[in-house]
């Protein structure tokens, strides 16, 4: 289990670097801290997480894609290459989110009460 909240981890320090790349630190501490909810065992707060990570995706990643090809076609330079980088980000990010759930199904097996909405 310890993977797959690695790989949540590293999705929001990549969306914090990000940020910090572009000077926006009161954006960059929320993705910071926001992994810390992987250590409460509240449901709410990794949907909350997964949902979080699942924005980003199109209003972070796909909107930072998409200028940095338009500045790439503009200076008419190989623009392939960081649309297959991008990609890949978009990808990983989406699959931190998959991990997400594999993380609730394993404290739901371990949990005593089992699949009760009261947790």
């Amino acid at each position: 289990m310890w993977w797959r909240s690695l790989w949540i981890l590293i999705a929001c320090w990549l969306l914090c670097a990000h940020f910090v790349r572009y000077e926006q630190i009161n954006f960059a501490i929320p993705f910071a801290i926001v992994p810390l909810a992987l250590c409460f065992n509240s449901v709410y707060l990794l949907r909350l997480l997964q949902v979080l990570l699942f924005v980003s995706v199109f209003t972070v990643w796909g909107v930072t894609t998409i200028e940095a090809i338009q500045m790439r076609l503009a200076q008419e330079a190989p623009w392939l290459r960081l649309s297959f980088i991008m990609m890949a980000v978009m990808l990983f990010t989406l699959g931190a989110i998959i991990c997400g759930n594999g993380i609730l199904r394993i404290r739901r097996q371990k949990s005593p009460w089992g699949n009760s909405p009261i947790r």
